[in-house]
């Protein structure tokens, strides 16, 4: 008797490095800036991209990151790994992402964190 272990959908493994923030971020590709949908310190989903870059390119960007303060634009290295046509998104990952710019985009996450825990009491 063979038997199959199905695993449900609900048991999901999530293979991600990192967790995944939804807090607000933009960067700049050429002239133009586009809205980050959902970022980590491993790399980033950019919506509504129209643009004319695609996967697979290494290319130079600018990151803006709205409240850090001092040093809340920086430009890093990133690979283009995959581009969405059903939701006209570009995903990216960090070629190399510095110690400085790692603790921007860190103290922006825990920033964001305790401001939405106080706003919504949690």
């Amino acid at each position: 008797m063979q038997c199959i272990n199905i695993q449900k959908s609900s048991e999901f493994i999530d293979r991600r490095e990192y967790q995944r923030s939804s807090s607000p971020l933009t960067t700049v590709i050429g002239n133009t800036p586009y809205a980050i949908e959902n970022w980590s310190f491993s790399g980033f989903k950019i919506a509504s991209y129209y643009g004319i870059l695609q996967p697979p390119r290494i290319t130079k960007l600018k990151i803006l990151v709205p409240t850090a303060g001092p040093g809340a634009l920086f430009q890093t290295w990133i690979e283009t790994v995959r581009y969405e046509s059903s939701d006209v998104s570009l995903s990216v990952k960090f070629r190399c992402l510095g110690i400085s710019n790692k603790r921007i985009l860190n103290r922006y996450f825990q920033e964001h964190l305790v401001y939405t825990s106080a706003a919504y009491g949690v």
